[in-house]
Formats: C-alpha cells, sequence, structure tokens
C-alpha cells in the first residue's frame, strides 16, 4: 500500500496523508494518531503542510485553494515581466529599487504600474535609481497629483533629468 518512491517532500507528504486516511477508513481508529505522528517525526516544515494543503483544496476545487485563473488580477507575491519597451527604458538598479518597495508594499500593483507608465513615458533612458525613486515617492506619498491626475498620458510631464 505504501509507495516508496521519493519525488519531493509535498508528495511524500501527500502519500503519507492518502495512506492514513485510507487507513482509517478501513477501520483503524489509530491511523489519525499514528499520522500526527508520523509528522512530528517527518520532519516537514509549517511551508511543507501549508503546500499539501493546498494541493488537497484545489483537488476540491475550494476557492481558498490559490488556484489563480486568467481573469484574476495578480496576487501580492506575483512577478512582473518587463515588457521590451520597459527593459530598454529602465536601468537594472532602477528595476530592482521598484520590485523591492512592491515586494515590501510600499507601492500596491495598481501604483507599481503608474510608476512604470511615468518612467517609461518620460522619454528618459536609461532610468537610473534616482529618478525611480523620485516617482515612486510622488506617486506613493501624493497619489501622483505632481503631474497632474490625468492617467491618459496627455500633458506635460516635468520629470528631473
Amino acid at each position: 500500500m505504501k509507495d516508496t518512491l521519493d519525488d519531493g517532500t509535498v508528495q511524500r507528504l501527500l502519500r503519507l496523508i492518502a495512506d492514513h486516511l485510507e487507513d482509517f477508513g478501513e477501520g483503524d481508529e489509530q491511523a489519525l494518531d499514528a499520522l500526527t505522528e508520523e509528522l512530528d517525526r517527518g520532519g516537514f516544515s509549517g511551508e511543507d503542510l501549508l503546500s499539501a494543503i493546498a494541493a488537497l483544496r484545489s483537488l476540491a476545487a475550494d476557492p481558498r485553494s490559490g488556484v489563480v485563473t486568467v481573469d484574476d488580477p495578480p496576487g501580492d507575491g506575483a512577478l512582473r515581466v518587463l515588457s521590451a519597451e520597459e527593459r530598454e527604458s529602465l536601468s537594472p538598479e532602477a528595476w530592482g529599487y521598484l520590485l523591492a518597495l512592491r515586494r515590501r508594499g510600499s507601492l500596491d500593483a495598481d501604483q507599481f504600474e503608474r510608476v512604470l507608465d511615468r518612467l517609461t513615458s518620460s522619454g528618459i533612458r536609461p532610468i537610473g535609481i534616482d529618478l525611480a525613486r523620485e516617482v515612486a515617492a510622488e506617486i506613493a506619498l501624493l497619489g501622483g497629483d505632481r503631474w497632474g491626475s490625468n492617467e491618459s498620458g496627455q500633458g506635460e510631464r516635468d520629470l528631473a533629468n
């Protein structure tokens, strides 16, 4: 009944849970207690357990499973890939700085996109960390009103060089 293949920690954990649930279903009233003991001895991390829970919930089509569809907005931990224009515009240091702000929560997803839009439409190449810092601060702290509230890209923008 038990599988001996080792294809990863989460897979081993899922097999362990399945084996003990099967034993319980076959009448072994101690199977769940034994599962608890094996989880303690198995050296599984909390992250391993959360991954196993997410896998089980996704199989049950539970909305809390973390399964994302194309129509869903990106989550907080989603990584943003630069477009070709953005790659040509931003220096690696500026991009790293903006990612750090996003990861720390200093910029939400909408603010992050607004910063990128303002920077790439500035006409300055390559955009350095100082300009990225200035634009990010304006948008995060003041909502970007320094350049006006016109989000269509029309009108004057006074960006520092």
